[in-house]
């Protein structure tokens, strides 16, 4: 078994945008109401965000990773992503790209991409080539 780490800000952006958004939402919306005060939402949205990210509450405390075994790989790449598992026996064939590895399933012909950038380590990336390239036929 292997255990490849995922960069916690990579994780996070997703919610990052959504907390980007909602700021930008909130602020628009009472703007006219309270004037510049209204852009206090993006400082306290700010503070907000790091204060869960600190003490790891809600979304934060959930955390993503990347494991091959001998049965195959499970994975979750940001928060909002529920953990996946995908065996060996339904990959037909893997593509290596530059900054992904492309997973073609064999029943429904779907396509999973797993993007090597998500990868803490650069040298992590050839280990996990080298581990998908033994258990699947490469295109």
């Amino acid at each position: 078994m292997r255990l490849f780490k995922i960069q916690r800000m990579k994780s996070e952006a997703p919610l990052i945008a959504a907390f980007a958004i909602f700021s930008i939402i909130v602020s628009l919306v009472f703007f006219p109401l309270i004037l510049w005060f209204s852009f206090l939402v993006f400082p306290i949205m700010a503070l907000s965000y790091l204060i869960l990210r600190k003490f790891k509450l809600g979304l934060f405390r959930k955390e993503c990773f990347l494991i091959l075994d001998e049965t195959g790989m499970r994975y979750c790449f940001h928060l909002f992503q529920q953990a996946r598992i995908l065996r060996w026996d339904q990959i037909e064939k893997a593509n290596y790209q530059l900054y992904e590895i492309n997973l073609k399933l064999k029943e429904s012909g779907e396509i999973i991409c797993i993007q090597t950038s998500y990868l803490e380590e650069p040298a992590d990336i050839e280990d996990l080539k080298s581990m998908v390239g033994e258990k699947c036929v490469t295109m």
